[in-house]
């Protein structure tokens, strides 16, 4: 029985309500996040182009939902639970344990997707199913860069899991190679990105976890009207401009990032969404790296990070 029949058989036996899962998109070899109904279970696809997180789907759909996670979907998942933004008894977990995704870019550099039917694993190599033919291409060549600093690969809850367990690891070796940079090197290295950023807010956007309805970085979210106050309106925070430069920019992702202390899920949507290709996971990765060396933080805790925070000040 293939990976995608096995799939199948554990969401039939859910009894959801609702499935949140990858579906083939029209015309593309990418999956796409649906929700469907029961009947429609044969609709569900996997392949290492599943690559989005369903976390922020899930906070949008009511009763008993099955749901196909991989390790870093269920991160976001728990961390969701944990934070009291999803209830754990209403959620069917399909854990799928991973051996990583592909970068649509790097693969679209490869192939012409238009001509891509579909594609696999076999071993290390990603099998790239042509309209014309077969292209093996290793996989390494293609992988998502974040699939390689994975923690978790094995989903960390579900309640059936597809594949043999995967042990992953907790590796910050880029991140040291990048302190050992002077300190001028490294703010010029991240002004020279941050002066690329447009500001679309792509990566807010797409963030499991970025849930707030008014949001810091985006003053526009704010609830201000020509009805509004004289009072609310001087209150109205203003931690940055609308301009799109540098130091507004720096402003914006470093809020942003640290918002997600102790939280962030690693599926690195936020980097696949930019459409400036910016190295936000490496802001991420930077950020986690603090969190367990300085606090001694462990995201699989229990205790969210900033609520441990204040049980330590206490």
């Amino acid at each position: 029985m293939s990976e995608v029949e096995k799939i199948r058989e554990a969401l039939r036996s859910s009894k959801a309500e609702k499935i949140v899962a990858f579906v083939k998109k029209e015309n593309e070899p990418r999956e796409v996040l649906a929700v469907l109904s029961p009947n429609e279970v044969d609709r569900v696809s996997f392949s290492p182009l599943s690559f989005n997180n369903p976390a922020k789907l899930l906070m949008q759909v009511n009763g008993k939902v099955a749901v196909v996670a991989k390790g870093c979907d269920a991160m976001a998942i728990r961390q969701l639970i944990k934070e009291g933004k999803l209830k754990r008894e209403n959620l069917f977990i399909v854990g799928v344990s991973c051996r990583g995704v592909a970068d649509y870019r790097k693969l679209s550099k490869v192939v012409n997707p238009r001509e891509v039917k579909e594609v696999e694993l076999d071993g290390e190599e990603l099998v790239v199913k042509l309209r014309s033919g077969e292209k093996r291409i290793p996989f390494t060549d293609v992988i998502d860069e974040n699939c390689l600093y994975c923690e978790h690969p094995t989903p960390v809850i579900y309640d059936v899991l597809i594949g043999e367990p995967r042990e992953g690891r907790r590796d910050f070796s880029d991140i040291e190679e990048f302190e050992r940079l002077s300190r001028e090197e490294r703010w010029n290295y991240w002004i020279s990105q941050f002066e690329r950023c447009i500001r679309c807010h792509a990566c807010r956007s797409v963030c499991p976890l970025c849930y707030c309805e008014e949001c810091l970085v985006d003053p526009s979210n704010l609830a201000i009207s020509p009805m509004s106050s004289p009072e609310e309106k001087a209150s109205y925070p203003r931690l940055l401009g609308k301009t799109v430069n540098a130091k507004d920019n720096a402003i914006y992702h470093l809020l942003r990032v640290l918002h997600h202390a102790g939280r962030c899920a690693g599926c690195g949507e936020c980097e696949r969404a930019c459409p400036m290709d910016l190295p936000l996971r490496k802001l991420e990765r930077k950020l986690e790296k603090t969190v367990v060396e300085v606090f001694g933080y462990d995201l699989n805790e229990d205790v969210p990070f900033f609520s441990k925070l204040d049980i330590v000040g206490d």
